[in-house]
């Protein structure tokens, strides 16, 4: 969860959190990670099926690991895959290529939000999904194609307040949890600038983490899929959602098969629905809307040339400053950079937002701010005391990509009730909401969900405060009327 300061405005902002997302937009800015398609990029059936056990609206990460979990747990249950655009075209193929956790800093929230033990359950559960990320690529053979890698992330404190709240809630962490002491390393101003590079820092900290290039790893595994469950399996990219409706006799309604899913294709018969839909949630699901909101991430790719060692094999990096609001521009400054590299070519992957609340908070990635891109661009050289050098730091290329966020800073996991869908049935569930933090907890939030859906029980290592229930999602409802007036997004 973002902090930021107060907008002069916070009704806007208010307004923007509950407005309707709507439909991923249809000519996304191109990312990187996306610039040589996948030969299934834009695969779809001849004919949309007319009746499938599952369908799952979305085809991230987390749809991928529901589809994968249901057809390797069940010996006949059909899925289908819908995608709005072209195959893993939203927040998994925009992203940063970061696989880290954000335990140790956010301990101090997670404990006195949730308690000390919930807290720690939820990160050893980023922990694991993490390893998960490792084991899904080498089971697949996507190691080499999606370039992952486990690494060190260190990050980096711009300012002494707030290395040392990180430092309180790290000795909090180890005292609550003494057998995942010795996780986070941390080291001072001096040994930034002597061992890493980087200027104008108060200190860090070093950690377990990893890089990944995820769309050519989601890729991979769906192509496996559909070949290993051809006759189980179906992908539907440019296939968007519409409307979801229940049949309308009591019969059907209370058949196997009672929703009807809506596209401009036509509709398809199905059983359960799925959504992965994270930032555009909403659209579908209008009781959701504030609960769930679009965040808008912006993110280059630049090349720093020979003015800077390839460490993209050992290190990725976090930068951490204080999050502030500037009435005279209306821009918003969220507080945190997240940088890779590629230890092929040595570039840069570097995000972190300093936009407007209108740009921030919606769900339009038609086009990327150049005042956001030319940003990025000159804080980037700083971090390391090259700031002669930035006009040598080639632009590859910037995109911008839809986050789905929470009130309360958790995914979203479980069934839907009726009185989030408008419908009287029980065949609705999602796995959304991963706060910017996708990559450490997408995959297993998937798996949990198509486990439960077979009607297997919950498993033990997903964390009870991610769980969809009556009682969370009050107390999120209120918490979104604070936020109206309150100190953070």
């Amino acid at each position: 969860m973002p902090p930021v300061t107060t907008p002069d405005n916070p009704e806007e902002f208010a307004r923007l959190r509950t407005t309707d997302p709507g439909l991923p937009r249809p000519n996304p800015t191109p990312a990187y990670w996306q610039h040589i398609p996948h030969p299934l990029a834009n695969a779809r059936s001849e004919r949309l099926p007319s009746q499938r056990d599952y369908a799952i609206i979305g085809s991230g990460i987390t749809g991928l690991s529901v589809a994968r979990t249901l057809l390797e747990s069940h010996p006949s249950v059909t899925v289908s895959v819908l995608e709005a655009r072209s195959l893993c075209s939203g927040a998994t193929g925009r992203n940063g290529g970061q696989m880290a956790i954000n335990a140790g800093e956010e301990y101090s929230h997670l404990a006195e939000a949730f308690g000390p033990k919930m807290a720690g359950e939820i990160a050893m559960f980023t922990l694991r999904n993490l390893r998960g990320m490792q084991v899904l690529a080498e089971e697949y053979d996507a190691v080499e194609t999606s370039e992952v890698q486990q690494l060190t992330k260190l990050r980096i404190f711009m300012i002494n307040d707030k290395l040392e709240a990180f430092k309180q809630s790290i000795a909090r962490f180890e005292a609550d949890h003494p057998a995942l002491k010795g996780m986070y390393t941390l080291i001072d101003a001096s040994t930034l600038r002597k061992e890493h590079g980087i200027h104008e820092a108060s200190g860090g900290a070093l950690l377990p983490a990893g890089t990944v290039w995820p769309y050519r790893l989601v890729t991979k595994v769906f192509e496996t899929l559909l070949k290993r469950f051809p006759d189980r399996l179906t992908v539907e990219t440019n296939t968007p959602v519409t409307a979801i409706e229940m049949h309308d006799s009591s019969a059907a309604a209370n058949s196997a098969h009672a929703y009807s899913v809506q596209t401009p294709r036509g509709s398809m018969t199905v059983g359960t629905v799925v959504y992965c839909t994270n930032g555009y949630s909403g659209h579908l699901l209008p009781a959701l809307r504030g609960l769930i909101y679009p965040f808008k991430g912006t993110m280059t790719v630049q090349d720093p040339g020979t003015s800077m060692p390839n460490r993209g094999a050992a290190l990725s990096w976090g930068f951490h400053y204080p999050p502030a609001y500037d009435p005279a521009t209306k821009r918003q400054m969220y507080g945190l950079y997240y940088l890779g590299q590629s230890a092929t070519t040595g570039y840069f992957y570097f995000g972190g937002e300093n936009k407007r609340i209108d740009d921030a908070v919606s769900a339009d990635d038609s086009f990327v701010a150049t005042s956001s891109v030319d940003h990025l661009q000159s804080v980037l050289p700083r971090f390391f005391g090259k700031e002669e050098v930035h006009s040598s730091w080639n632009l590859v290329g910037s995109w911008s990509g839809i986050m789905g966020f929470t009130t309360d800073g958790l995914p979203l996991v479980g069934r839907l009730s009726s009185a989030l869908t408008g419908r009287r049935g029980e065949g609705e569930w999602i796995a959304a909401g991963f706060n910017g933090y996708g990559m450490a907890n997408c995959l297993l939030c998937g798996e949990a969900l198509g486990r439960m859906m077979l009607g297997h029980p919950t498993p033990e290592w997903l964390p009870g405060a991610y769980q969809v229930s009556e009682e969370r999602l009050a107390k999120s409802a209120s918490l979104s009327e604070t936020k109206k007036t309150d100190s953070r997004l």
